[in-house]
């Protein structure tokens, strides 16, 4: 494991538990309930009043990275800054990058606000290392943002743009278990061990199996997000059972990894896959095979925080988050991202050729 995969590791399962501090002590929320989703979605939906925040003439907008070293960030960074190009009151934005390291987060933090920025959007190495600079940002009248997967509810943070983990799931496994007619032996591939994706998937996969008694969860593994390790992962899982019908990975590259693993076991025949994401790796062996389609991983989170922000320091009226909705794509509609001319490791998007990633 490299040094940067030894800190990913560690720093992900630092936010898997999910805290919501606010007034009085802080509460752990459990991922594991359909409930939690719920209750953070009520949140949500939640007025904002945006009257405090307020500012005229132009705006100056920062942006705290935790890291920039994966495809889906680095595109998520890249609508940050294309949506800020369309906002002519958006005069400057800042990008820093953490590189995985909560210390530096927090000095950049700080580093952000001497700056003058109106509002700091970020995704978080580590929730509570963070905490006090955001609190620092917030006494101070700046707007703060919360991007990704995860949700934040804390007086410091003033939003979130955030995908639903387990409505995401739900689309997954529900599409899953019909591809397969409710009946079989199935492997998971999950995420890293701890982190907040691995959580979720995992216990909806569960809760939604108590409905299919024909159905069996053989092993779940975690793939850690990477192609190699789900395909080792999986070869070994292909020597102890002589029957998998069926791998539920939501994961793109760690769904090409099993497929790999079948294909030289020569047991390809025998293998139904759940969808993965919008990867173009994986909706290349969507449209080469024609079955299975994607889900779309909600890649807007990244524009929908910086409206969110120009809505909030214009005073417009919002509301507490913005939940960025996901979709099931059948495979004739998910084989249409594939982009040939681009390499496994992309995502489609509509962003100029001047913001695409470099």
């Amino acid at each position: 494991m490299t040094f940067l995969k030894s800190i990913f590791t560690a720093t992900m399962a630092a936010i898997a538990v999910f805290v919501l501090t606010g007034p009085g002590t802080a509460q752990e929320l459990d991922l594991t309930k359909e409930s939690t989703y719920d209750q953070i979605l009520e949140w949500a939906n939640e007025p904002l009043n945006t009257s405090e925040y307020k500012k005229d003439g132009k705006l100056k907008i920062g942006v705290s990275a935790g890291y920039l070293s994966n495809a889906w960030i680095n595109f998520t960074a890249q609508m940050i800054k294309y949506e800020a190009s369309l906002h002519p009151e958006i005069e400057e934005i800042k990008i820093t990058d953490a590189g995985f390291n909560p210390t530096k987060q927090a000095a950049d933090i700080d580093d952000l606000l001497t700056s003058g920025v109106d509002a700091i959007l970020f995704w978080p190495v580590d929730e509570k290392a963070i905490m006090p600079a955001l609190k620092k940002a917030h006494d101070q009248g700046v707007v703060t943002i919360n991007i990704g997967y995860n949700f934040m509810r804390d007086p410091s943070v003033t939003s979130n743009a955030y995908v639903n983990q387990w409505g995401y799931t739900e689309q997954v496994v529900d599409q899953f278990i019909d591809s397969l007619d409710g009946k079989g032996k199935i492997i998971a591939m999950l995420p890293i061990a701890g982190s907040s994706a691995a959580v979720v998937q995992l216990a909806v996969l569960k809760q939604k199996l108590e409905d299919y008694p024909d159905m069996e969860l053989l092993s779940a593994e975690y793939g850690d997000w990477d192609r190699a390790k789900a395909k080792q992962l999986t070869e070994n899982l292909l020597q102890r059972f002589p029957q998998i019908d069926g791998a539920f990975s939501p994961a793109g590259q760690m769904s090409m990894g099993i497929y790999e693993a079948f294909d030289e076991a020569g047991r390809l025949d025998e293998l139904t896959l759940s969808p993965g994401d919008d990867y173009n790796g994986w909706v290349k062996l969507v449209a080469n095979e024609g079955k299975w389609g994607s889900v779309t991983s909600g890649l807007e989170v990244g524009r929908a925080a910086v409206k969110q922000a120009v809505d909030i320091l214009t005073g417009a009226p919002t509301t507490t988050a913005i939940v960025v909705p996901t979709r099931y794509l059948e495979p004739e509609e998910a084989k249409t991202l594939y982009e040939a001319d681009r390499p496994d490791d992309w995502f489609k998007t509509d962003l100029p050729a001047e913001y695409l990633p470099q």
